[in-house]
């Protein structure tokens, strides 16, 4: 992307209208790019600069550019945003492109969702280690056995006697989310960009234990920890249940009963940055990056 950038009228025209991401609202405060994990972990994904490349109809640009899948679709760049655009808009489009195009064939995007869900068992268990004391210390082998290995069922079942009210457990936020309207029907952990499987993240299952009023075993669950809090599950949502704000009174009530090691957040921290950079790199390799990558530098060698 050397050299003069042509502004496009025509490119910008069409991803304002197939995208609906109201990019001409954008004043390039920066603020989607400072709320991006993966920007907050590995410096490889600007929000804004994919927002400016697409006010400038840079549409060629933008489907040749590997950052479009590092997006976990979370959407806290949109949430963030003082002027409602929504950075996330604009990738989902670009997507649907580069496939529509063939850039990217459905073989690579359905082995791509794989490593995707994949690398939530890898979440899981970084959030474990961290809710220990420890960061992650990710050697090959070990990424790839945590990535292949499936997480175990809880060893303690629920039992009728274990069974408390949540009224009593979680009075404000049961009264707040209005979670006793939930009846199970699964919307949430449909919407989910990373319910893959039960024992990973589920939303419903965590609202189920909610139900069972169990605080020990959610505030020391490394699943309620994963939640990328994209708000799907509450936008769905058939009665009108506030599954993040149910989750974000998890975690601040998980902090304040000293359910969680002091050091968690900065082991969290420290870890996202390591298993972040691998997914990544992964990506680049499923999706054929690095061989674009590496041609564009014999290209250039030899010019």
């Amino acid at each position: 992307m050397g050299g003069i950038i042509h502004y496009k009228p025509r490119a910008r025209r069409r991803i304002e209208s197939e995208s609906r991401a109201d990019i001409r609202c954008c004043w390039t405060c920066g603020s989607c790019d400072f709320e991006c994990p993966v920007n907050i972990a590995t410096g490889r994904l600007r929000p804004q600069k994919i927002v400016r490349m697409s006010a400038l109809g840079m549409l060629d640009e933008l489907l040749d550019l590997p950052q479009i899948w590092y997006c976990l679709t979370c959407r806290r760049c949109a949430q963030i945003c003082p002027n409602s655009v929504s950075p996330a808009a604009v990738i989902a489009y670009i997507r649907r492109e580069m496939i529509s195009s063939g850039r990217i064939s459905w073989e690579n995007v359905q082995r791509y969702q794989a490593l995707f869900f994949r690398f939530q068992r890898v979440r899981w268990r970084t959030a474990a280690a961290a809710l220990d004391g420890r960061t992650v210390e990710l050697t090959e082998t070990r990424w790839r056995r945590w990535m292949d290995t499936p997480i175990p069922p809880p060893a303690r079942r629920v039992i009728s006697g274990d069974m408390r009210p949540a009224l009593s457990t979680f009075r404000r936020p049961v009264r707040e989310t209005g979670i006793l309207r939930c009846f199970a029907c699964g919307e949430c952990s449909s919407t989910c960009p990373i319910s893959c499987h039960r024992n990973v993240f589920d939303p419903r299952a965590l609202l189920r234990m909610v139900h069972l009023g169990q605080p020990e075993a959610l505030f020391r669950s490394p699943a309620l920890w994963l939640c990328l809090e994209c708000n799907r599950c509450t936008d769905v949502c058939p009665q009108e249940v506030d599954g993040r704000g149910m989750i974000r009174f998890l975690r601040e009530a998980a902090v304040k009963s000293g359910a969680i090691d002091p050091a968690f957040f900065s082991c969290l921290e420290q870890s996202n940055r390591v298993i972040y950079a691998r997914l990544l790199k992964d990506i680049d390799t499923i999706l054929g990056f690095c061989a674009r990558q590496e041609e564009e530098c014999r290209r250039r060698a030899y010019a």
